[in-house]
């Protein structure tokens, strides 16, 4: 690389080739363009690869938390939360983590995280429990890793709580050989274009139970009967209504496109092998930074909690606090150099001006880890390809160069 060259390390780098764009041309000719026959083949290969019993897709990663809170919340489930009831979210997630439980009529209450982890911290947790009645947890999984899992699974069986994993970041990391996502009540997934894979837009519930699964189809359609498991039943009690038309529940429309069900099953193929790439990726640039003594005490990288492997969606870092840093100069720097960044997801979401208007539970605050991970934090690419070790040692060398460089 010449000396005045630009690095190019974006965020992203694309994941699909020609098999996907023939498999959604394939899709355009056949004239089936709504949902259908490939977002079937689509979520039983999904629930197949995460050893879920059910899956079920929907427009958006957004959409599959929407989802399964609606689903959590619906009267006609057999265990169901009711308004009011308060359910624990990290205080650093994405804003859909939290929207949903708010349109529900669910009050969220932000639990402080672990800087070390960038994941909810268990004794904060424990803490939360003894000034709040929770019903349910939000578990949102950051960036390919996540809280002390065995702690928070013991006390949401203690505590009789309902348990969402929002994987959306976390897509190919497991706890103890379980895929995450398919440990809960129910687990959701993101495929927008930067996340493990993609279907350019598009997301994933997965169920447990075939209620939950009965139940997840009828409201990510209209709250029509299509797509029950008893649907000859009900269409038996409503024989006075057309029963291409019978609504029994309530419903949106979250249904994905068949063209998103073509391009993921290509992406799901070789899933594997870009999480692979992921993990090598990190591994190799850990060493590259390994290998300069300059970064110790400057910076902080998260560890992985017991029993965790963990597949990361970028390469975070933390600042340590002793440097005095210009955050917002590093991160142009970076950026005139080719090397995309990001915060760490919202940072410290207790910050943002949206809480205010809503009923949101801050009171468990400060959240001391959060604003550690605001103050502190960001990332870069972990991309789903090979990157040469040049571009690695190059990255590395510009990242602490730009860090002496904007730290007074």
């Amino acid at each position: 690389m010449a000396a005045n060259e630009k690095l190019q390390f974006p965020l992203v780098d694309s994941s699909y080739d020609n098999a996907e764009i023939l498999s959604c041309i394939s899709t355009l000719l056949s004239g089936q363009l709504t949902m259908g026959a490939q977002v079937r083949r689509f979520e039983q290969e999904f629930a197949r690869h995460c050893a879920a019993p059910h899956a079920v897709m929907v427009n958006s990663g957004s959409s599959a938390n929407l989802l399964a809170m609606s689903a959590l919340t619906n009267p006609l489930r057999s265990k169901h939360l009711k308004r009011g009831d308060k359910v624990g979210v990290p205080a650093v997630c994405w804003s859909t983590s939290v929207w949903p439980i708010v349109q529900t009529g669910l009050v969220p209450v932000l639990i402080d995280v672990d800087p070390l982890t960038l994941n909810m911290s268990v004794a904060a947790l424990k803490a939360t429990l003894k000034q709040h009645e929770l019903k349910a947890l939000m578990m949102v999984h950051v960036l390919g890793n996540s809280t002390e899992m065995g702690e928070l699974l013991a006390i949401a069986a203690e505590e009789d709580l309902l348990l969402v994993e929002d994987t959306c970041e976390s897509l190919g990391t497991t706890y103890e050989g379980r895929a995450l996502g398919s440990i809960g009540t129910f687990g959701t997934f993101s495929f927008y274009f930067s996340h493990h894979m993609t279907t350019i837009e598009g997301g994933m519930v997965l169920a447990r139970t075939e209620e939950d699964y009965d139940l997840l189809k009828c409201l990510r359609a209209h709250g029509w009967s299509r797509e029950q498991s008893n649907r000859e039943a009900l269409e038996r009690d409503n024989s006075h209504i057309d029963p291409r038309f019978l609504f029994v529940n309530v419903g949106y429309n979250l249904r994905p496109m068949e063209i998103q069900a073509a391009f993921g099953l290509e992406q799901l193929r070789r899933l594997d092998t870009m999480n692979a790439h992921r993990r090598t990726n990190v591994a190799r640039i850990r060493a590259a930074f390994a290998a300069h003594e300059r970064w110790r005490g400057q910076l902080h990288f998260p560890t992985a909690t017991r029993g965790l492997d963990p597949c990361w969606f970028g390469f975070p870092f933390l600042v340590d606090e002793s440097v005095q840093l210009d955050h917002r100069g590093f991160t142009r720097a970076l950026l005139d150099q080719g090397v995309d960044t990001r915060p760490i997801v919202s940072g410290n979401m207790a910050l943002q001006p949206a809480l205010k208007h809503f009923d949101i539970d801050i009171s468990m605050g400060p959240f001391q880890g959060a604003q550690r991970v605001h103050d502190r934090g960001l990332f870069i690419g972990c991309h789903a390809k090979p990157v040469a070790q040049s571009v690695i040692d190059g990255l590395v060398e510009l990242i602490l160069r730009s860090l002496e460089e904007h730290s007074r």
